[in-house]
């Protein structure tokens, strides 16, 4: 009967390692892996992934609408203020996203943004998953 609680202690170790690197913070390099040009646009399906993975639409809303935050969807903001408020936070209370994001990350937040009430709009809510449904 030894062979009972050497199969549970198993199952939990596993059960352990597992809720251990699905907690794991995604490594920044791995969402951006993507190579871009200086010259492109963005992609908004990667500002979208970024947008859910750092959990914006808790304040901002699931699709960019607001909640306590302001609502995007009827003025987009540019690249430039996409940037600001995302590397260096808010005084209304935006904490710094600076190390947490990449450049090409805000580049494709500011397009994805760009996007919001166009037939372009990703509104997925799986952003872990590899080939996540543009719309």
């Amino acid at each position: 009967m030894k062979i009972v609680p050497t199969l549970l202690a198993a199952a939990v170790v596993a059960l352990i390692a597992l809720i251990a690197v699905t907690a794991a913070p995604v490594p920044i390099q791995a969402a951006a892996a993507r190579h871009y040009r200086a010259d492109d646009n963005g992609d908004p399906i990667n500002g979208r992934k970024v947008y859910l993975r750092e959990n914006c639409y808790i304040c901002h809303g699931g699709r960019v609408g607001g909640g306590m935050c302001p609502s995007f969807r009827d003025d987009p903001r540019d690249e430039s203020d996409v940037e600001d408020a995302v590397l260096n936070g808010t005084s209304s209370g935006m904490p710094s996203f600076r190390g947490r994001v990449t450049q090409r990350e805000i580049v494709d937040i500011a397009a994805y943004f760009a996007t919001l009430r166009s037939a372009r709009e990703p509104t997925f809510t799986h952003w872990w998953e590899p080939g996540t449904p543009t719309r």
